[in-house]
């Protein structure tokens, strides 16, 4: 346990991501040494033809390398296998069938593109006010719930990585209609709500999505928790895990869900180590 809530970490890469840094069996060990409960591998998927590494990911290897990790932990660590796709409207059949021919314990949608460009980049904004872009990220990220093929939203908001940057502090008010029928899509669809903490150990001082969002989450009748790091290096395993967990606990978020081959069990936040 971290700080006596259940820790789980939902949002890990490894080296079998194409932008990982450290191997299963390193952010699992790092996993044990600061007390996490479960760790859930989310390996980059993507399915974007212009994108040079559409087929890095080697599913094969993967599923030997999370037994052998099991097998080396087993009664220290729950090791789960999951998958981050990068959700795009136009490869959502593409998606289907690779979700139906390969097995996960989860699956993370998250969306990284709009309209072929990157959020956030000079690219995606050359056309684009600061209000069009984020409603237009907002719509693609709604796309990806109602196309019900994902168990997790990944980083929402996380438009603010580069939005920010672009064009100053967030706030939620301006886009807070577009934000409601999102998250009551979502609690209408049962996809479950990450709070992701990278923003905290990329210097942003935020997580994705803020705290104004999760708050708005719980009061558009929310229950459903992620909670996840985005780690790529072994620092970052449950980096800001606390800090996510007390702002969930504070918005009335009381458990976290995990996962076993795409069944959601949601285990009490705080209270006793389950095992």
């Amino acid at each position: 346990m971290i700080d006596g809530f259940y820790a789980v970490d939902y949002q890990v890469h490894s080296v079998r991501s194409h932008d990982g840094r450290a191997t299963i069996m390193e952010q699992c060990e790092r996993a044990v040494q600061i007390g996490l409960d479960e760790i859930g591998f989310s390996e980059h998927k993507d399915f974007d033809p212009a994108d040079p590494v559409v087929n890095y990911f080697d599913y094969d290897a993967y599923i030997r390398e999370i037994e052998t990790a099991r097998r080396r932990f087993e009664g220290q660590l729950k090791i789960r296998a999951g998958v981050e796709i990068d959700y795009q409207s136009w490869f959502e059949a593409d998606i289907a069938k690779y979700l139906d021919e390969h097995a996960f314990d989860f699956v993370i949608g998250s969306v990284h593109y709009v309209g072929r460009a990157m959020i956030m980049t000079p690219e995606y904004n050359r056309t684009r006010d600061a209000r069009r872009a984020y409603e237009d990220y907002f719509a693609a990220v709604s796309d990806s719930v109602k196309c019900g093929l994902f168990d997790i939203v990944g980083h929402l908001e996380y438009a603010n990585r580069r939005g920010i940057a672009a064009w100053g502090l967030y706030h939620t008010e301006p886009y807070r209609e577009s934000l409601v029928r999102l998250l009551i899509e979502m609690v209408r669809s049962r996809c479950v709500f990450e709070i992701n903490t990278a923003g905290l150990h990329q210097n942003l001082g935020l997580t994705y999505p803020c705290r104004d969002t999760v708050m708005l989450y719980a009061e558009c009748g929310g229950t459903l928790l992620s909670i996840g790091s985005d780690a790529h290096h072994p620092d970052q395993v449950a980096y800001g895990y606390s800090q996510a967990a007390h702002m969930a606990i504070s918005a009335g978020l009381t458990q976290i869900c995990t996962w076993r081959d795409r069944e959601r069990r949601p285990v009490p936040l705080q209270g006793d180590r389950v095992l």
